[in-house]
């Protein structure tokens, strides 16, 4: 069965998308030029600076982002790393063309300036084009999503939100909320999930949010607390989800795929 024009393109993108992601990267190197002259005159840009200036500005840039691995990784996982190599190869390629702009083209008029705006501006658009593609995957995958709220803002539940962060996609899960008994911890947030409150409060917190499900998020729970959560839920009809180490494992690292139904053993 032949295969549809679009899914062909998209299978061709991802098979040789290095080339394109270089070929933007270009573009947003010259954009940011032009901006960075446009911001430092009043008047039109300067022909002669920008445009004798520009060829040599692409060059340094494209080839300094080869060893930071500028045009490698999947931006659904930009992480601070990324953003790292980004600061580091864009500051360590504007260096270098000023080397090449003031000692071997010796062009004294090209205005400082527009290096120290040009290097902001790039950082930012490299920054912002990898986040808007994590958010756009943030966004699609919040719609149909259920929603989860943690019994537990400690450790494990920091663990479970980081990796619903990078591949809840795949599970239709978004955590909305924590409760813990820590007053400390109200009001705060982990990795932009806020603590709503603590147990006591569990009557108002589900009233307010309706969450799809609620993960026990504490390693090391005492049946208590299970009995005092499953009392709590049963007019809800709500799903609890534990992990499996509940109780037993209370060091182990968790993620995502070990959540499960609580059973009746626990």
């Amino acid at each position: 069965m032949k295969k549809p024009a679009k899914q062909n393109v998209q299978e061709w993108l991802l098979k040789h998308r290095r080339l394109p992601i270089a070929c933007l990267h270009v573009a947003l190197i010259g954009l940011a030029n032009y901006i960075a002259f446009s911001l430092r005159f009043d008047s039109p840009v300067p022909r002669w600076e920008f445009y004798h200036g520009l060829a040599g500005l692409v060059a340094i840039r494209a080839a300094l982002f080869v060893p930071f691995r500028l045009y490698e990784g999947l931006w659904r996982y930009t992480s601070i790393e990324d953003l790292r190599n980004i600061v580091a190869g864009v500051g360590l390629s504007t260096i270098a063309f000023a080397v090449y702009v003031y000692g071997y083209l010796g062009m004294a008029e090209y205005p400082r300036s527009v290096l120290f705006i040009d290097t902001l501006v790039l950082i930012f658009l490299m920054g912002g084009v990898r986040l808007s593609r994590r958010v756009h995957v943030m966004v699609h995958h919040l719609k149909g999503a259920k929603k989860v709220l943690l019994y537990g803002a400690g450790d494990a539940g920091e663990m479970i939100v980081r990796d619903f962060r990078h591949n809840g996609v795949n599970y239709q899960s978004e955590p909305i909320g924590f409760i813990d008994d820590d007053p400390q911890k109200h009001g705060q947030r982990i990795h932009g999930v806020p603590v709503l409150g603590s147990g006591d409060q569990m009557h108002e917190i589900l009233r307010v949010h309706r969450p799809d499900e609620v993960l026990l998020s504490i390693p090391s729970a005492p049946p208590s607390l299970i009995r005092r959560i499953l009392t709590t839920l049963e007019p809800y009809k709500i799903p609890i989800k534990t992990l499996p180490s509940v109780g037993k494992n209370p060091g182990a690292t968790v993620g995502v795929r070990q959540i499960q139904d609580l059973s009746v053993e626990d």
